[in-house]
C-alpha cells in the first residue's frame, strides 16, 4: 500500500494549537449527495430497465422468431437496449430541466428509439434482408410503449417534487452585485420550471459597503461564512456573480471555496463573454462559466462506495492474521497503544480520526505532526519491518468500512499542514480541491513514487497536481489500476521513507 504523507514542519500555527485550529475545521454536511442528480441517475437507470424489458418483450415477437435463432435474439436484444441507452445518455439526458418539461421528456421517449431502431434496421438491410430488417423495426415500438407511461411518471414526480422543496438544488450566490439581482428574479421568475431554493448572498466586502440584500435574498456574510454554512447544510451550487473584470476576486473566492463538494460557477452577461473552448452550462436561462464540477456523479458515488466496502471486506478478512501477528509484536515490543490515532482532513474539510499501526516509540507528548525520516531513531524495531512493508497502513481498511476513507483517493493530511514553513494551501495553489473527495488509503501520487515527507515546495506541488488529475480523470478502471499497482509496490517493495520523485506519467 502507499506510504502515508505524515511529514508536517511544525505542530501548530502561530499563537494556535493544533487542538484549538481542528476545532475551527468544518465539520462534513450531513447530507453531501444532491437530490436533482440522484433523481438524474434514477431517472437514467430507470430508462436502461424499459429498454431491457422491451428487448424482453420483442423477443415474444412471431416475426423475430421466424427471422432469428434464440441465441441471436438474445444477442441483439441486449446489444439493442445497451445501444439506445448510450444514445439516450447522449442525445436525451436526464436532467432536471428536461424531465419537468413533460412534452420534452415524452419527445425524447419516442425519437431516440425510433432513430436507434430505425438506423439499425436500414445499416442491416442491405446485408440480412427486409424480413430481418422488419423484425428490427419491431424494437422501438417495444421500446416507446414501456419509455412514454415511465417518462410521464418520472417527469410528473420530478415536478411535485420541486413543488414541495424535496427536489431542489440548493444554491449559494457570491457577490452582492447588480448580476445577482438579475440571476434571483431568472431563478424566481415563472418562466424557470426549476425552482431553487437560494440559501443567501455572501460577499467578501465589509458590512458598512455590502446592502443587507438583493431582490428579497439577504446578504449573510463573507465567504468564511459560506464555508462555515457548507459544513453544517448541503449546498448543490455556488454562483459566482462578479464581473470577469474582477478576475483576482473571482479567483480568490473560487480557492476559498474549492474544497467543497459544491460546483462552482462564474455569472455570465453582456460584459462577461468567456473564451471559445470553455466549458459553459446555463442557469435560469443565462449562460455560466463552469469552474469546478462534481469529481463525481451520484451514481458513480455509489458505485465507487460499493467497491470500497467489498474490497475492505475481503482484505481486512485477509490479513487479518498479519494484522494480529504485527499487534501482537507492537504490544510484546513495549509500553504505549498498539493503534497510531490523528485527526486528518476528509472529504469537504470534515476531520476524522485515522488508524495506523503504531512504529514509533510511545511519547505521549509527540503530537504527530513532525516528519518520519529513514534514520529516524524514534522508529521501532517492529517499526522498521511494518512501514517498509506498508503493513502499518492496514487498519486503515477500518477507516474504510466506517465511510470515513475510500480505497483509492487522495493521501489525508493533518489540518494546516507546513511545507518549509508555509501553509500547504499557499505552497501549492489548488490544495483545497483534494477534499472534494474522500481520502485513500492509496492514491495516483502514491503509485507513481510521490510518497514520504513533503520536504519542499516542489515535491508538494507535484503531489496536488496528481491528485487534482486523479480527480479530473476518476473511473472504476482508474481506481483498479491503481490498486493493482500498488499491490505490486507492495509486493516487490519500495522506500518508505525517503520521497522517490518520478516524471508526470499519463493517466
Amino acid at each position: 500500500m502507499a506510504a502515508d504523507i505524515d511529514a508536517h514542519a511544525k505542530a501548530s500555527i502561530p499563537q494556535l494549537t493544533a487542538e484549538a485550529e481542528l476545532k475551527r475545521m468544518p465539520g462534513p454536511p450531513p447530507n453531501t449527495l444532491s437530490p436533482v442528480g440522484a433523481y438524474g441517475q434514477i431517472a437514467c437507470a430507470m430508462d436502461l430497465i424499459c429498454l431491457l424489458l422491451a428487448g424482453w418483450l420483442w423477443l415474444d415477437a412471431t416475426k423475430v422468431q421466424i427471422s432469428l435463432t434464440p441465441l441471436e435474439a438474445r444477442l441483439i436484444a441486449g446489444g439493442l437496449a445497451g445501444l439506445g441507452w448510450l444514445a439516450m445518455r447522449r442525445l436525451a439526458p436526464t436532467r432536471l430541466g428536461r424531465l419537468l418539461d413533460m412534452p420534452w421528456a415524452l419527445a425524447d421517449a419516442l425519437l431516440v428509439p425510433v432513430f436507434v431502431g430505425g438506423a439499425v434496421a436500414l445499416l442491416v438491410l442491405p446485408l440480412a434482408g427486409g424480413q430481418f430488417a422488419a423484425a428490427l423495426l419491431l424494437w422501438p415500438v417495444a421500446a416507446v410503449t414501456l419509455l412514454l407511461p415511465c417518462r410521464i411518471v418520472i417527469s410528473g414526480l420530478a415536478r411535485r417534487g420541486v413543488k414541495a422543496g424535496w427536489l431542489r438544488r440548493r444554491i449559494a450566490i457570491v457577490g452582492a452585485t447588480e448580476m445577482s439581482g438579475q440571476l434571483i428574479d431568472r431563478l424566481n421568475g415563472g418562466e424557470n420550471p426549476e425552482t431553487p431554493d437560494i440559501v443567501g448572498i455572501f460577499d467578501d466586502r465589509d458590512a458598512t459597503r455590502r446592502p443587507p440584500e438583493v431582490s428579497g435574498v439577504p446578504v449573510m456574510g463573507d465567504i468564511a461564512s459560506l464555508c462555515a454554512l457548507a459544513g453544517e447544510e448541503r449546498l448543490d451550487l455556488i454562483v459566482i456573480a462578479l464581473p470577469l473584470s474582477r478576475a483576482l476576486d473571482i479567483l480568490r473566492s473560487v480557492q476559498q471555496v474549492q474544497w467543497l463538494t459544491s460546483e462552482v460557477v462564474v455569472l455570465l452577461d453582456g460584459a462577461n463573454q468567456a473564451p471559445q473552448g470553455t466549458r459553459r452550462s446555463v442557469i435560469a436561462g443565462q449562460p455560466v462559466l463552469e469552474l469546478v464540477r462534481q469529481p463525481m456523479a451520484p451514481g458513480a458515488i455509489v458505485a465507487k462506495a460499493v467497491v470500497d466496502y467489498a474490497l475492505a471486506a475481503f482484505a481486512l478478512v485477509l490479513v487479518s492474521p498479519v494484522l494480529l501477528v504485527a499487534m501482537l509484536a507492537i504490544r510484546l515490543e513495549g509500553p504505549g497503544p498498539i493503534l497510531f490515532r490523528q485527526p486528518r482532513i476528509g472529504r469537504s474539510g470534515g476531520t476524522f480520526q485515522i488508524l495506523k499501526l503504531r512504529t514509533l516509540r510511545y511519547d505521549p507528548r509527540d503530537t504527530g505532526t513532525r516528519g518520519v525520516l529513514s534514520r529516524d531513531s524514534r522508529i521501532t524495531r517492529v517499526g522498521r519491518i511494518l512501514r517498509p512493508t506498508c503493513i502499518d497502513e492496514l487498519p486503515q481498511l477500518i477507516n474504510v468500512l466506517r465511510g470515513e476513507m475510500s480505497m483509492v483517493g487522495p493521501r489525508p493530511h493533518v489540518a494546516h499542514m507546513l511545507v518549509v514553513g508555509m501553509p500547504i494551501e499557499t505552497v501549492a495553489p489548488g490544495y483545497g480541491a483534494r477534499h472534494r473527495m474522500k481520502p485513500g488509503i492509496t492514491g495516483w501520487a502514491q503509485v507513481n513514487g510521490l510518497s514520504g515527507t513533503m520536504s519542499d515546495t516542489a515535491f508538494a506541488r507535484e503531489v496536488t497536481a496528481h491528485d487534482l488529475a486523479y480527480l479530473s480523470e476518476w473511473s472504476i478502471w482508474l481506481d483498479l489500476r491503481i490498486l493493482a499497482r500498488t499491490a505490486v509496490v507492495s509486493l516487490f517493495g519500495r522506500k518508505a521513507f525517503e520521497a522517490q520523485s518520478h516524471e508526470w506519467r499519463g493517466l
